[in-house]
């Protein structure tokens, strides 16, 4: 409606609204104004190009696809990208740890840690003089002049998810995890004992109970159905290692390992007297959530020239001994394989809350 009167503090408004005709006599007026103004340079090139770089800042606790969505707008913008991890002594993530992670998804990423109490726009200056601050809410006025960068304002509501939602419930916001993020939420839960104990079908009944993946023994693809072979000792563990960090990133809640490196030690060692100096020293930093160590009273069912009563009876001793000595957590089981089940769930349920 066109104003009729100002009465110092407002106007009175016209009941009539304006015609068409004023209408579009002031839409052409505003056109031949912008074409007053107007050079086709004024549109510049996409960004992206040249030697430009770009800054994401935020505390990553944990990284979750929020993040990855302000990163990858970052690199479309630029093809220098700096993350600045705001860090401090209590965070329940540490630096190192998130830096490992972004390092992981963004190969191409720099990474750098802002300490608290620290000038932050000094200390982005002393790394990057950067053209863009993505970010997914405006920053200060002066911290943006500081950096001397252009603001890019990213939505992120198509991404409903914050650190301290994941805090609260990781699995909650599953969907939002990125891989690592997830193996470092992941429950380990090892399944270890003598042989012919039901740990493999174990393994693979707990895995499909609680949706989720299972690590599979390297020793019987690498080194088949016969004995373990001492060139093989190595392979097999590093294939072992490798195999669960992978499946970790896979994994949803919990992931169940079929042994692991210090079985394989033990298991050296009983055929050997001896085991490599690195596999003995990565399986004492070895860990899980949850140990499940399988008793040997099963009856064993492989080939009768591969049982060995007197050796399968200490193996499960040594065990015993070396999970004590570790301060590993353990649940012994025993009984049938569903009495085996049954203990083995309760036992996670109590380590998932």
């Amino acid at each position: 409606m066109a104003p009729k009167a100002w009465y110092g503090s407002s106007f009175v408004y016209d009941d009539e609204p304006f015609t068409t005709e004023e209408l579009d006599a002031a839409a052409a007026r505003a056109l031949q104004s912008r074409l007053a103004a107007f050079a086709p340079e004024q549109f510049g090139p996409p960004p992206g190009g040249g030697d430009t770089s770009a800054v994401v800042l935020g505390r990553f606790l944990p990284v979750h696809d929020g993040h990855r969505y302000l990163i990858e707008i970052a690199q479309a913008h630029a093809p220098n990208v700096w993350v600045f991890v705001r860090k401090s002594a209590d965070d329940p993530v540490p630096w190192e740890v998130r830096r490992d992670w972004l390092t992981e998804l963004f190969p191409t990423v720099s990474v750098a840690g802002l300490e608290a109490g620290t000038s932050w726009a000094e200390r982005i200056l002393a790394h990057v003089r950067p053209d863009y601050l993505v970010a997914g809410e405006s920053y200060d006025h002066g911290f943006r002049q500081l950096l001397g960068a252009q603001m890019i304002i990213v939505n992120r509501s198509a991404i409903p998810v914050s650190g301290t939602q994941v805090r609260a419930d990781p699995w909650g916001s599953e969907r939002y995890l990125p891989p690592p993020v997830r193996a470092w939420y992941t429950k380990r839960v090892r399944i270890v004992g003598a042989e012919s104990t039901g740990k493999t079908t174990l393994a693979k009944r707990l895995a499909e109970h609680y949706g989720t993946v299972w690590v599979p023994e390297a020793a019987r693809d690498l080194g088949g159905s016969s004995t373990l072979s001492a060139d093989l000792v190595s392979r097999v563990a590093h294939m072992q290692r490798t195999s669960e960090e992978r499946l970790a990133r896979r994994a949803s809640r919990a992931l169940f390992c079929d042994t692991g490196l210090l079985a394989l030690r033990l298991w050296s060692e009983r055929l050997y007297q001896a085991s490599p100096q690195w596999l003995q020293e990565a399986a004492e930093r070895e860990t899980a959530d949850l140990y499940l160590l399988a008793a040997h009273d099963l009856p064993f069912t492989g080939h009768f020239s591969n049982d060995r009563p007197a050796e399968r009876a200490e193996f499960a001793a040594a065990w015993k001994r070396e999970l004590h000595r570790l301060g590993h957590r353990y649940v012994l089981l025993l009984g049938d394989h569903d009495e085996r089940f049954a203990a083995a769930v309760e036992a996670v349920d109590a380590v998932l809350g």
